[in-house]
């Protein structure tokens, strides 16, 4: 039995359920089954004359099952006359019954005229313009309908031309169950195709952004929320540079880059207009059927092209091994031995390195950088802040840049104005142990300050300040020793 796997074609033996190929139960999978249509009948009709076609809407409910018994009469039907005001095509025979009114019609309007009283003297209206008339109309309703396409035949259309033929406007609909978010149990069929991924195709035009992507689709897309027009992932940044504005089509990936959700990530399912608080920042190539049936809760695995280029972290030789196979040009620099470790890159941006052709890393003994533990759940907001600051909410490897040091404290370069928003959190109560990492908050003036206690307190945190104005956001695992030599800045890496 032949099946689909992410556009893989594959053989399997028959009875095989999803989860016999499918072994993981993280992410979710979509099942696309082989398309079956079935003809649904419109409530437009196309109305062929010797002079072209039209199309007319039946918007009159009331009539509707009358008008599908009867419309075939109407067949051959010459033009009965003609007027400023309207055209008259009949008669023939119908079920409708008439009442004596005057009926009000606007231009294209379409009804039905039973002339003298008569079901056999029924004719079709064709309005040309804003008029009234006793026409003999059904006792269900005056105005049947409207013309929607050929209305300049009304204008050309004369005593002798006819309707040749009329039929409803059948519209295809896939019927449902076309797509399946299938469990383990789902037993596959010949043709089904199986999505368990979706494929995105990152935009060169927003590299920040981009990153933001990398660094947050590494386990998954998680749908936080899900309208009729998108599934969105809120991954929060502090902020976020404004990059590519622009439509965002049915498949368009985008990062909200301003407002309470900034870094938000949305996959479109149906299209939306040009947003300036919205970078576009890819397309998915493959898999948006996955977008379309998820839930809330649901974790879908996310394909990233072109392939990320995680550098910092790894050492020079490991660096060079992976550029070289991508044809990019490796350049070292500060420790340039093989064992050192990456800390920084220039450009700083997959997509730009990409484009660039090559890219300067700058190396370092590993002893020197520190590492970090983050308290996540205890204090979300500073630690958003101290993200911001280090760079670690786009890197693996972050800068602190020294501003003071005392034999108690090491000070580090915030942003005061950026400070001025951490309320409390996590603020200590009793002693402050060495290698302590904490964030002034807005209770005092140097709001945004942060610092690493290197001594024992009991009465001021790791920016020198009381337990009131001080989150505590970690704490130092290894590098207390590279502290003391510090001149200018530090790297740091966040333990995992």
């Amino acid at each position: 039995m032949r099946i689909k796997i992410d556009g893989n074609e594959v053989e399997i033996e028959k009875g095989l359920k999803l989860g016999d190929i499918i072994r993981s139960n993280e992410f979710i999978s979509v099942v696309k089954r082989k398309i079956d249509f079935e003809n649904i009948i419109t409530n437009l009709y196309e109305i062929i004359t010797n002079k072209g076609k039209m199309i007319i809407i039946w918007e009159n409910n009331k009539t509707l099952d009358k008008w599908r018994e009867v419309y075939k009469n109407f067949e051959n039907c010459n033009i009965r006359w003609v007027s400023n005001d309207a055209i008259a095509f009949g008669p023939t025979y119908t079920n409708f019954k008439p009442v004596i009114k005057e009926v009000e019609l606007k231009k294209y309007d379409v009804t039905i005229s039973l002339s003298g009283m008569s079901n056999e003297q029924t004719h079709l209206i064709f309005s040309k313009r804003d008029h009234s008339g006793l026409y003999f109309p059904p006792n269900e309703g005056d105005v049947m309908g409207r013309v929607v396409y050929g209305r300049h035949l009304l204008d050309v259309l004369k005593i002798g031309d006819k309707i040749e033929k009329i039929s409803p406007v059948i519209e295809k609909k896939i019927k449902s169950g076309y797509l399946v978010k299938a469990d383990s149990n789902y037993e596959l069929n010949e043709d089904d195709e199986i999505l368990t991924k979706i494929e995105i195709l990152l935009d060169n035009n927003s590299p920040i952004s981009s990153e933001h992507i990398y660094n947050s689709l590494t386990n998954g897309f998680i749908v936080t929320r899900k309208t009729s027009k998108f599934i969105a992932y809120d991954k929060k940044l502090f902020d976020l540079k404004k990059e590519k504005i622009g439509i965002r089509e049915r498949g368009t990936v985008s990062v909200r880059n301003v407002g309470d959700n900034t870094g938000a990530i949305y996959i479109y399912t149906q299209k939306a207009p040009i947003s300036n608080e919205h970078n576009i920042v890819g397309r998915v190539l493959r898999g948006l059927e996955i977008a379309e049936v998820a839930s809330e809760g649901d974790r879908i695995k996310i394909s990233l092209k072109p392939e990320r280029l995680d550098l910092l972290g790894k050492t020079q030789k490991e660096a060079s091994m992976l550029l070289e196979k991508l044809n990019i040009k490796h350049i070292r620099e500060g420790n340039k031995d093989d064992d050192s470790i990456i800390v920084e890159c220039n450009p700083s941006t997959t997509i730009e390195i990409y484009q660039k052709g090559e890219v300067i890393c700058k190396g370092l003994e590993k002893e020197k950088i520190l590492k970090i533990r983050l308290y996540r759940d205890k204090a979300p907001n500073s630690i958003k802040y101290f993200e911001k600051i280090t760079g670690i909410e786009l890197k693996k490897i972050g800068i602190l840049k020294l501003f003071f040091k005392t034999k108690d404290v090491i000070l580090f370069k915030g942003v005061e104005e950026l400070g001025r928003s951490l309320l409390p959190e996590n603020t200590p109560k009793d002693i402050v142990n060495p290698g302590t990492i904490g964030v002034t908050n807005s209770v005092k003036r140097f709001a945004g300050m942060i610092g690493i206690r290197l001594t024992k307190s009991d009465r001021f945190g790791p920016t020198a300040e009381d337990f009131n104005g001080t989150n505590i956001i970690g704490e130092l695992i290894e590098g207390l020793d590279v502290i003391s030599e510090l001149e200018d800045k530090v790297y740091i890496m966040e333990e995992k």
